[in-house]
């Protein structure tokens, strides 16, 4: 499924993000955009495959999951219901909501701090990219969040922040250019490749 969903990623921008959102009536609120590490490009491209979403207390610590389900929904539908339970507090002072947040930029291209949010009891931050399934890659990976979170009837105060993680124009690349994506599929394990990434200015050396 994740392969058919997944297209050539295309390089976007900040007003290229935004009337995706808008064409599709998606609300903007706290949308921010993942700033360029060069040396692991395909690596922040693919965290809304191998991060999904992370689930910081009002301190901005991360928190695990220490239930019994294997089902990423069903963990977060559980947070709702009984964050206190289903979610303690990590044993990794490198991630933070803090760490997080410095590596973006929101809608007005801006960089981002934590003091700028509400103060809640929880952030969840998810990630997410055009390229991954464009649409319906989106109501995978945030909408079926936002209309989650506007059913929760607790007192439990959450603010939710998506990052994008398409190429971008701001990176130093050409807009509206296509990378290839290549997906090599053995048994239970793949392995994805880009093809040469289309700079501006081609950086000395550049690992995908």
């Amino acid at each position: 499924m994740v392969n058919l969903l997944i297209k050539d990623p295309k390089v976007e921008n900040t007003e290229t993000i935004k009337a995706f959102q808008q064409k599709h009536e998606y609300p903007t609120t706290n949308s921010l955009i993942l700033v360029a590490d060069t040396t692991a490009i395909l690596q922040s491209m693919l965290k809304g495959l191998s991060s999904g979403y992370q689930i910081f207390n009002s301190k901005g610590e991360l928190l695990c999951y220490n239930g019994q389900s294997t089902c990423s929904g069903e963990q977060f539908r559980q947070f709702l219901k009984t964050s206190s339970e289903t979610f303690t507090h990590c044993n990794d002072k490198n991630l933070t909501l803090d760490s997080v947040l410095a590596q973006t930029y929101d809608l007005n291209n801006q960089p981002v701090q934590r003091k700028q949010f509400e103060n809640t009891d929880y952030y969840i931050v998810s990630y997410w990219a055009k390229f991954l399934g464009g649409k319906r890659g989106y109501e995978d990976a945030v909408l079926w969040m936002e209309e989650e979170l506007a059913k929760n009837t607790t007192d439990t105060s959450v603010t939710f922040i998506k990052i994008n993680t398409d190429l971008q124009e701001s990176w130093g690349m050409k807009a509206g250019e296509k990378v290839r994506l290549k997906i090599k599929q053995k048994g239970s394990e793949g392995t994805i490749k880009l093809s040469e990434l289309p700079y501006k200015n081609p950086p000395s050396t550049v690992k995908s």
